[in-house]
Parts: C-alpha cells; sequence; structure tokens
C-alpha cells in the first residue's frame, strides 16, 4: 500500500507561528554585501598594485559602516520575540565578524 503524502492546506496544524524577521534577512544582506564589496575593492586595489588612491580607502570605510549597521540591526532583531534565529545570528557573525576585522586591518595599517 502506497503511502500518501498528507498536502498541507490553510485549515491544517501549524505547529510554530515563528516567522524568519525582514530586518535580520536585511542584515544577512548587508553582511554579505559588506564582504562582497570588500574583496572587490581588494582585487582593484591589488591591480593598481596598491597605488588606488582614498577611494578605496573610503570604500573600506564603507564596507565598516555598512557592517556595523547591518550588526546593529541583526542585534536588534535577535532579541525580537516569536521569531526564528536562523538569520539574525548568520548575520550577527556575518556582520560582528566583518567589523571586528575591519578594525583590526585599521589598527594593523595604522601602526604598522
Amino acid at each position: 500500500m502506497a503511502a500518501k503524502e498528507k498536502k498541507r492546506n490553510k485549515k491544517s496544524l501549524h505547529l510554530t507561528d515563528k516567522r524568519h524577521p525582514a530586518s535580520a534577512i536585511f542584515a544577512t544582506i548587508l553582511g554579505i554585501l559588506s564582504v562582497g564589496l570588500f574583496i572587490a575593492l581588494c582585487l582593484f586595489s591589488s591591480q593598481s598594485h596598491g597605488k588606488a588612491g582614498i577611494i578605496v580607502g573610503l570604500g573600506g570605510v564603507g564596507c565598516f559602516l555598512i557592517s556595523l549597521v547591518g550588526f546593529a540591526i541583526a542585534w536588534m532583531s535577535l532579541h525580537q520575540e516569536n521569531i526564528r534565529p536562523l538569520f539574525p545570528t548568520i548575520s550577527s557573525l556575518i556582520n560582528g565578524l566583518s567589523v571586528v576585522f575591519y578594525l583590526l586591518l585599521y589598527l594593523w595599517g595604522r601602526f604598522a
């Protein structure tokens, strides 16, 4: 006897009403954008043999600010009630590690 798969309809039982917060998804996109932009800036700087100018430096500061805003949004969305913690956790990790990396890179360039 073949097992029939149950089709979910609107009247079926929902075990949870937790949802992915839109702000956390936006923060994840910001984190991925920040890392992608940083990689693009590094490639552009290496193509110009380290003489890319102030625009690349300001782009790095922009990456830092994007990650900082993304981390703040992720932190706020992590403390909401009745949510799934997947995207807030992912975006907190991506943006938090990016902020720490950018700060260490800045300090290395400043004092080295």
